[in-house]
């Protein structure tokens, strides 16, 4: 059964009992706060956890706290503000936060985000390089980035660079899976960052634009269990 994990009081219960988030198939866990929010997490696993009611500099620690921990860095993180600035979005979703939900509260908006990030796709670990072309660029002679796939799924993958990209940036992502000798190209955008191995810097990105035969490809390899 899917599991929700919800930080907050009655106020944003009456709103989440109106969205995907109150389906039957759906097992909800409950946090006071955010320090009992971690332990929740790490006790009961939830595919996604909505955070609500926290100043600022609490979100952006309780949301770092999350991406650091092995056991909770892959859960979805939603996070609730009741007004918040563009940068202060943009702080939130450097730091770890799926989706930022801010301003008045609106389930029917909400819904088709929180189920996307319910329906967490299955992800393979791969490790295979890419190449990274940021669209902003204005010199058309620099050289592309060049990095590695950590991770993949049919929504998105995590990547480690040398340097870091900062969130919001979109990019032309070239690649070849294992076991098939046809280049891969896809749209994408950078949705959080996390530190990486050895210093390196890693992104989670977003498909932006995916050809459906590459989505295809894509899907075939997540689906395909390797061979022990």
């Amino acid at each position: 059964m899917l599991k929700v994990l919800i930080v907050g009081g009655p106020e944003l219960t009456s709103v989440l009992e109106r969205t995907v988030v109150w389906r039957s198939d759906v097992d909800r866990v409950f946090a006071a706060d955010l320090e009992a929010a971690f332990a929740a997490a790490c006790d009961a696993l939830p595919k996604l956890v909505i955070l609500d009611g926290a100043p600022q500099e609490q979100a952006l620690d309780a949301l770092r706290r999350f991406r650091n921990d092995g056991l909770t860095r892959r859960m979805s993180l939603a996070v609730l503000r009741r007004s918040a600035t563009v940068p202060e979005v943009e702080a939130l979703r450097r730091a770890g936060a799926n989706i930022v939900f801010a301003g008045e509260a609106l389930p029917y908006l909400w819904d088709a985000w929180l189920e996307e990030l319910l329906e967490v796709p299955r992800r393979r670990v791969v490790r295979v390089p890419v190449r990274l072309d940021v669209w902003s660029r204005f010199d058309a002679s620099e050289e592309p980035l060049r990095g590695s796939i950590v991770d993949i799924s049919v929504k998105g993958m995590l990547l480690e660079t040398d340097d870091p990209v900062e969130v919001g940036t979109k990019l032309d992502l070239s690649f070849r899976l294992p076991g098939d000798p046809t280049d891969l190209r896809v749209v994408a955008q950078v949705i959080r960052q996390e530190p990486g191995e050895e210093g390196r810097a890693r992104a989670g990105v977003e498909f932006v634009i995916v050809r459906e035969a590459v989505r295809e490809r894509i899907r075939a390899f997540v689906e395909h269990e390797p061979e022990r």
